[in-house]
């Protein structure tokens, strides 16, 4: 076992935790995740990635948990990505991308905002272009380049969200605030957690093909509308889970709201908070 010193993402108190060695370095997911309980640190809890070398890659808060879709089989897997397995090397991609970052690009997605990703590092260029193609195959139209620092013109690119490896280096309409990235906080979360690295990636892109169809869903909902009518989360939530099956906590179906407004561009009548809010209990 061995003591690695981790700051809490929420206060930055710092402290101590123990790790199993080993199980580090034997880990087949690219980073090792480690559940910082309450009262070891802080009084917050949170989950720290470590690198085989034993070094702390990065840590982040999961505010609440979401209903991810059920877990692929074996077969399902390996008739999915058998073809990009060895254009995908998702764990090399775990290694050299922090948990936040992939986090940040989610929201970019939803967003739908162009995207640059600056690397020096050009072995991961395939990789992650494939990834990302991926993913949001059966989803979202990702606008996205990537390049080499050189080959980056301010100018030319403005109005873009710009990455340079783990680092946010153009955000002009300040999309990233930490408290609106809850659930993609989760979602990368899962993805991380996941033993096998592919069926990590089956998992995000089913998530990421879960939150378009919903969101498509909710479309529908609102160009069908009366005139003057108003939204209401408890029918929303009802009419999904007739629908889809699917039973929604409310701050998941506000992300829905939110990627309905942003990426489908649809403007939703909600009704007043306090009348909202009522109707989901």
């Amino acid at each position: 076992m061995v003591n690695l010193e981790v700051r809490c993402p929420s206060c930055s108190k710092r402290g101590k935790i123990e790790v199993s060695e080993e199980k580090v370095k034997n880990t087949t997911r690219g980073l090792y995740a480690v559940n910082v309980s309450e009262n070891i640190v802080c009084d917050h809890s949170f989950v720290v990635y470590v690198d085989k070398n034993l070094s702390v890659r990065d840590s982040f808060m999961a505010d609440f948990q979401i209903e991810l879709p059920t877990p692929v089989s074996k077969q399902e897997i390996d008739k999915d990505v058998s073809s990009l397995s060895e254009s995908i090397d998702v764990a090399l991609l775990r290694m050299n991308f922090t948990a936040s970052v992939l986090a940040y690009f989610l929201k970019a997605i939803i967003r739908k905002k162009k995207i640059i990703l600056i690397s020096e590092k050009e072995f991961l260029h395939e990789h992650l272009f494939n990834f990302i193609k991926y993913i949001c195959s059966e989803s979202f139209d990702v606008k996205h380049e990537i390049m080499h620092l050189n080959d980056y013109d301010n100018q030319q690119h403005g109005n873009h969200v710009v990455f340079q490896g783990n680092e946010i280096m153009k955000d002009d309409d300040k999309i990233f605030a930490s408290k609106q990235i809850k659930v993609e906080r989760t979602i990368i979360q899962t993805f991380l957690n996941e033993s096998d690295p592919i069926a990590g990636m089956v998992l995000l892109k089913n998530e990421l093909k879960r939150i378009y169809q919903l969101s498509e869903t909710i479309v529908d909902m609102v160009k069908n509308l009366k005139k003057d009518e108003k939204v209401y989360s408890k029918n929303v939530i009802k009419d999904i889970e007739n629908i889809h099956g699917t039973r929604l906590q409310v701050p998941y179906l506000d992300y829905l709201f939110e990627v309905v407004a942003y990426y489908f561009e649809v403007e939703i009548p909600i009704s007043s908070s306090i009348s909202n809010f009522l109707g989901t209990l």
